[in-house]
């Protein structure tokens, strides 16, 4: 694993985590947010679960790229979601942040299925 890689998943780790409690926990920038949008409370709460389950997966990642892979497209998932949101109901700058974390998320998922796939290529190769 290279030290790009360690340092955009501990950022995301950070990030994410922060900001999945904070949906999680309904508190008041979050809900004030949502309400703007006019979506429902338990969509911010689906959307800060999802967030949570994607860092834990992220943790586990740096043991077995795996749950790496599967944490980031998770990320990536949600934050289409946001970027769309951002486009939609936002001035176009709060979209185009949001479209590169979703950018950094899907490179972050290929790096780490391309190293999936690298090592059961190699290490499991067919009798």
């Amino acid at each position: 694993m290279n030290i790009a890689t360690i340092i955009l998943q501990l950022a995301f780790i950070a990030f994410f985590s922060t900001t999945g409690a904070f949906k999680l926990l309904a508190h008041h920038h979050m809900v004030e947010e949502f309400d703007k949008f006019s979506y429902p409370h338990w969509l911010m709460r689906l959307a800060g679960a999802l967030e949570l389950v994607a860092e834990v997966f992220l943790i586990l990642g740096y043991w077995n790229p795996i749950y790496a892979a599967l944490g980031a497209s998770l990320l990536t998932a949600v934050m289409i979601g946001a970027c769309y949101t951002n486009f939609a109901k936002r001035p176009a700058v709060y979209g185009w942040g949001t479209m590169v974390i979703v950018l950094l998320s899907a490179a972050l998922a290929a790096h780490f299925g391309m190293l999936v796939e690298f090592n059961e290529r190699v290490f499991h190769l067919p009798p």
